[in-house]
């Protein structure tokens, strides 16, 4: 039996017009949507909208004309942000950070409070994004209430990063993708313009062999920073993420076979990997498992959340500036291509699935401007020669 479509224009006692259209649900419910007009042109209109609406999309796109950020906002927490659910190995749902993507909600919820979504434009997003640019951190606020006990005209600056924006907005963008996937939008305002998703200024930095023996003789020289020792050597010689190495147990190590493996749960994409030790790893890694309680469930280097202050600290103490922890992986991948490995062993080895996001970690530095000044140098010379022995062969 097909669903009753029905719909008609009425004016109500105070003079304000109204579409209105009458179904029955896929429940078997009759519903009734309506809008209001300026005047009785302006709710025929609507009436042909909503009927046409109804046609296209749906009952549930009419049902839901009214569903706030609020709303969506709870039902993205609810079914998309809980704990990641893995099946063996792989993650089937969920996500591994939960905090972190809370955070990333949590403004845009503020901002957005109880507006419908049907009724924030491509513009209101620009909006928000403009606004968090200008908002300070918690950071920010704190070295501003520093300077203020020694100058007392300092002005509060904004450092957001475009990296902590685009996580927001990427969020956001997903939440709408939902929305139109479950019939409670038609499009996505995110496609009405060009992408409000900045691109990003990525890092260049890489270790030179002079910093990393600067970097280990300060983290021997102090026993409090032992652990990291073991943490850089797998980063800088195995290109591992600092998640996969705080999650490594010692069942993922095979010193027989001298290789690491990081499971698929603990990696950023979802798969698993098996890397080789270099000699240095794997003396480190020998010596820490020899002074260990040797239990195969234990974390390699315990529990860890962060390393910051340790390994900053030691870049202090060696002299090293603008280097970032996770640098060392760039600084591996870089030296495997520049050892003329092909790209993609060096991926299967880093983990990157696509080469969009695998070259962001290929970084130079003047020793490859030196070669490859020096290959251009081989081939010029080896043209003009050529050039030369064709013209004496002519002659």
């Amino acid at each position: 039996m097909a669903k009753e479509r029905t719909g008609y224009t009425y004016q109500d006692s105070k003079g304000r017009w109204y579409a209105r259209v009458t179904f029955t649900n896929e429940q078997g419910i009759r519903r009734d949507v309506k809008r209001s007009a300026k005047d009785e042109r302006g709710a025929i209109k609507a009436l042909k909208s909503l009927v046409r609406e109804l046609e296209d999309n749906g009952e549930r796109s009419l049902e839901n004309a009214n569903m706030t950020f609020a709303e969506l906002a709870d039902y993205y927490i609810k079914n998309y942000l809980h704990e990641a659910v893995y099946v063996g190995d792989r993650k089937v749902s969920g996500v591994r950070g939960v905090t972190e993507a809370l955070c990333e909600v949590k403004p845009l919820q503020r901002y957005f409070v109880k507006r419908k979504i049907r009724s924030i434009t491509y513009g209101d997003i620009r909006s928000y994004r403009q606004s968090r640019f200008q908002t300070p951190t918690h950071i920010d606020i704190n070295r501003y209430k520093r300077e203020l006990r020694t100058n007392p005209k300092a002005e509060l600056r904004s450092t957001r990063t475009i990296t902590a924006v685009n996580k927001e907005l990427g969020r956001l963008r997903r939440m709408f993708n939902i929305a139109v996937r479950e019939q409670w939008l038609t499009r996505n305002p995110f496609n009405n313009g060009e992408s409000l998703i900045s691109v990003e200024t990525h890092r260049l930095r890489i270790l030179s062999r002079d910093e990393e023996t600067r970097l280990f003789a300060a983290i021997d020289a102090e026993p409090k920073r032992a652990h990291l020792k073991g943490i850089s050597l797998l980063a800088l010689d195995c290109a591992l993420r600092r998640g996969e190495i705080f999650t490594l147990q010692w069942s993922d190590i095979d010193l027989e076979r001298r290789t690491v493996t990081v499971r698929a749960f603990n990696s950023k994409t979802a798969r698993s990997r098996t890397v080789a030790m270099t000699i240095r790893v794997y003396q480190e890694l020998d010596r820490l498992w020899q002074s260990s309680s040797q239990n195969l469930d234990a974390l390699v280097f315990g529990k860890l959340t962060t390393i910051k202050k340790g390994f900053g600290k030691a870049l202090a103490a060696a002299k090293i500036d603008g280097f970032h922890f996770h640098d060392c992986r760039a600084t591996c991948i870089s030296r495997m291509i520049a050892a003329g490995m092909p790209p993609a062993e060096v991926m299967r080895v880093s983990g990157h699935t696509t080469l969009r996001a695998f070259y962001v970690y290929v970084r130079t530095d003047m020793d490859t401007a030196y070669r490859a000044a020096s290959a251009l140098d081989a081939y010029l010379a080896q043209a003009s020669e050529t050039q030369t022995i064709g013209t004496e062969l002519i002659h």
